[in-house]
């Protein structure tokens, strides 16, 4: 029997020995078992591409932060700031992206995204999401990293 998600309105904290104190919104997408890596991919992309001005697409991405992103990056304020930084803010309400073929060994997977913004200025962006092995997670793609990177080193012409 599958799992079936319904939205609920409330934040939600979550602390253990391993992670910093975070929180997120669970009436937003969040991960599942029956998400492939592209699709995890492409909801953050196209959520961070319509982002508002309450941040739900910065908070859709958290959602699908890893427990160790989490860990590394802080609580949600904190990885909304991140995100609004130079190098990261041209994945915020691009106008179009590009993708490069995913790779994947079946336990982590990775994909160049390349955002264009409404001047034609490109910027590309390396994810990396490894599947959860462990408790409420299990089985879940999640992002571990997003880097900004050069997409012709990696071969891909922009």
């Amino acid at each position: 029997m599958a799992f079936e998600f319904k939205p609920v309105y409330l934040l939600i904290y979550i602390i253990n020995e391993n992670m910093a104190h975070y929180q997120h919104t669970i009436d937003l997408p969040m991960p599942s078992p029956d998400l492939s890596p592209g699709e995890v991919i492409r909801l953050i992309v196209e959520s961070l591409q319509q982002n508002d001005a309450t941040d739900l697409g910065i908070e859709v991405t958290f959602n699908f932060a890893s427990p160790g992103n989490k860990s590394a990056s802080g609580p949600l304020n904190n990885f909304k700031q991140q995100v609004k930084e130079p190098l990261f803010m041209p994945m915020l309400n691009f106008s179009s992206y590009k993708t490069s073929e995913l790779v994947s060994d079946g336990s982590q997977a990775q994909q160049i995204i390349i955002t264009q913004d409404q001047n034609g200025l490109d910027a590309g962006f390396l994810f990396t999401l490894t599947k959860q092995s462990e408790s409420l997670y299990y089985d879940c793609w999640m992002t571990d990293s997003v880097r900004r990177v050069n997409p012709e080193v990696y071969g891909i012409a922009v």
